[in-house]
């Protein structure tokens, strides 16, 4: 080999350094997690992209990383994710809550700042005027495992009325379904949230009576997983109890939340674990012979 080659060879090692410094600076960095915000099916899924969507996109600022939402088309599915540990953020009704989602190792951030109930209705033009009246009549709740069917269950039961005994008991997709049910005349009574039975009436223009309500509780509640940092946990804490939820279509948003606080105006409030303990004390009730 000539001394010429010899000297190029060297040369032309450094220029391919030279010309690689640019490129590696040039480089994107690497992009921190995505988290997944799961959200039990308490409404069609069309209203809670428009609702939780937004809530996700404002989520991944404040942390600095992606949200993604993820949906369930059934109920079935939802909890066999959250089983999974599938979820790093969820919103999650109360008795989820106490039966998977604290065993899973899910944290409890902020609830909704109403309690939450369970609303008893019927026909305008029904006979009946109160819960106790109910014998011999089929009574609608959403799904079975809902957290206002746990409610309405015990309230019954509390009229001295045996579910699926005394009473018929008919379990619907949601609430809204229930409502419909109700109104076209294929059930007697209705027990939902209140926020949804003020809505479907605003909606449809009618009138339903109310006949009672059960007891209160802690309402839905977001949580985190507890392997995403301490930190961050504050951050989406911090972020949830100060949010106006300005960007959410007013209709929607009653169907999503009734109200803010009177006092904070905030839609919603610190929680931790033993505020779930009613619940747990339904549970048992409900599963006492």
């Amino acid at each position: 080999m000539s001394l010429n080659r010899w000297y190029r060879l060297p040369v032309a090692l450094f220029v391919v350094l030279l010309l690689q410094v640019p490129a590696q600076a040039l480089e994107t960095p690497e992009q921190p997690q995505e988290y997944v915000l799961g959200v039990f099916p308490f409404l069609p899924v069309a209203n809670l992209e428009r609702i939780f969507a937004p809530i996700a996109a404002d989520l991944s600022k404040q942390l600095g990383r992606p949200i993604k939402l993820r949906l369930s088309s059934s109920y079935e599915k939802f909890i066999a994710e959250l089983k999974r540990e599938s979820f790093d953020i969820v919103h999650i009704h109360p008795f989820d809550y106490v039966r998977f989602g604290k065993k899973q190792g899910y944290e409890p951030l902020v609830a909704r700042s109403e309690n939450l109930f369970a609303l008893f209705s019927v026909k305008i033009d029904s006979p009946i005027n109160a819960i106790g009246e109910l014998q011999g009549r089929v009574v609608g709740t959403p799904p079975v495992t809902g957290s206002v069917t746990y409610l309405a269950l015990a309230e019954l039961r509390n009229n001295g009325l045996v579910p699926d005994q005394d009473v018929t008991i008919e379990n619907f997709s949601n609430h809204l379904a229930c409502l419909q049910q109700l109104q076209i005349g294929n059930i007697d009574a209705c027990a939902t949230s209140s926020s949804t039975l003020k809505t479907f009436e605003s909606q449809f223009g009618l009138s339903l009576k109310r006949i009672g309500q059960s007891g209160e509780i802690s309402h839905t509640l977001f949580a985190a997983h507890g392997r995403l940092p301490a930190a961050e946990r504050a951050v989406i804490k911090k972020f949830l109890l100060s949010c106006q939820l300005s960007y959410i279509d007013e209709n929607l948003r009653e169907l999503f939340i009734e109200s803010s606080d009177a006092k904070s105006g905030r839609y919603f409030k610190a929680v931790s674990d033993a505020d779930y303990d009613q619940a747990r004390q339904i549970l048992e009730r409900l599963s006492a012979p």
